[in-house]
C-alpha cells in the first residue's frame, strides 16, 4: 500500500515536472515565434520602405529620362534648323558669289572693251596726224577721234554747194585710208551749220563725202551715220568712234553667259 502510494506520488511529481518542462518549451517556442514575427514585420516594413524609396527613385529617373528625351528632341530640332539655315545660307552665299562672279566678268568685259577702245583711239589719232600732218584740226572727245574740216574748204564759198573742191577730195581720200585701216570703228558725219541750211543740202553734201570715203575705203553704207548740229561756224566733223551698237550687242551676249 505504501509502495503504491509512493509510486503514485512519484508519477505525479514526474508528470508535473514533465508538464512544467513542456509548458516552458511551449513558452520558449511562442517567444521565439513572436520574435521571428516581429523580425518579419520589421523586414516587411523595411521592404515596403525600400520599395517606396525605389518607386520614388524610379519615378524620378523616369521623369528625368522624359526630360532628357524632350531636351534631346528639342536639341535635335534646333540642330536640324541650324543645319537647314546653314544650308540655306550656303545656297544663298553660293548664289551671291555666282552673281558677283557674273558682275565681275561683266565689269571686266566693259573695262577691257573701254581700254581697247582707248588704245584704238590713240592709234587712230596717231594715224590721222601722220596722214594729214600736225597742222590738221584733230581732237579726241568721249572716245571719238574727230577730224574737223571747214565747210568752205569742202564745198567752196557757197554754203549750199554740194560739189566737193579738188583739195577736199584729196584730203577725204587720206581720211578714208585711215578709216579703211580701222574696220571696227564706226563713222559719223556730223554737219555743223546754222538753221538756214536745209536737210536736203546736208544729205546731198553727206552723199558727196560718203562717195569719196566709201569708194576709197570700201566702207559699207551702214557703217556711216549722218547727223546735224546747229552751229554758227559751218564745218564737218568726221568722227571715228567705237561701234556702240556692236559693243552693246557683245555686252548683252556676255551677260547671258
Amino acid at each position: 500500500m505504501n509502495r503504491i502510494t509512493l509510486s503514485f506520488l512519484l508519477l505525479l511529481l514526474f508528470g508535473g515536472a514533465l508538464q512544467a518542462q513542456n509548458k516552458k518549451e511551449l513558452v520558449a517556442q511562442v517567444n521565439s515565434l513572436n520574435a521571428e514575427l516581429e523580425s518579419t514585420k520589421a523586414e516587411l516594413l523595411e521592404s515596403k520602405k525600400n520599395e517606396k524609396i525605389s518607386k520614388t527613385r524610379a519615378d524620378s529617373f523616369e521623369s528625368q529620362l522624359q526630360g532628357l528625351e524632350e531636351n534631346n528632341a528639342t536639341l535635335l530640332a534646333n540642330l536640324n534648323n541650324i543645319t537647314t539655315q546653314s544650308n540655306n545660307k550656303l545656297d544663298n552665299l553660293g548664289s551671291v558669289m555666282e552673281s558677283l562672279r557674273k558682275k565681275e566678268a561683266e565689269l571686266k568685259f566693259i573695262n577691257d572693251a573701254l581700254t581697247s577702245n582707248d588704245s584704238i583711239s590713240l592709234l587712230v589719232l596717231t594715224n590721222f596726224k601722220q596722214t594729214l600732218g600736225e597742222n590738221a584740226n584733230i581732237k579726241v572727245e568721249r572716245g571719238s577721234v574727230i577730224v574737223i574740216m571747214d565747210n568752205a574748204t569742202l564745198f567752196g564759198a557757197n554754203s549750199n554747194s554740194t560739189e566737193l573742191q579738188a583739195g577736199a577730195t584729196e584730203s577725204l581720200g587720206k581720211i578714208a585710208g585711215v578709216i579703211k585701216a580701222n574696220p571696227d570703228m564706226a563713222v559719223t558725219l556730223e554737219f555743223h551749220a546754222d538753221d538756214a541750211l536745209s536737210w536736203d543740202i546736208v544729205y546731198a553734201q553727206a552723199a558727196s563725202v560718203t562717195t569719196i570715203i566709201g569708194n576709197t575705203a570700201d566702207v559699207k553704207a551702214g557703217r556711216i551715220a549722218v547727223s546735224r548740229k546747229t552751229d554758227l561756224s559751218s564745218s564737218l566733223y568726221i568722227k571715228l568712234h567705237p561701234d556702240f551698237n556692236l559693243f552693246y550687242l557683245s555686252l548683252r551676249q556676255n551677260m547671258k553667259k
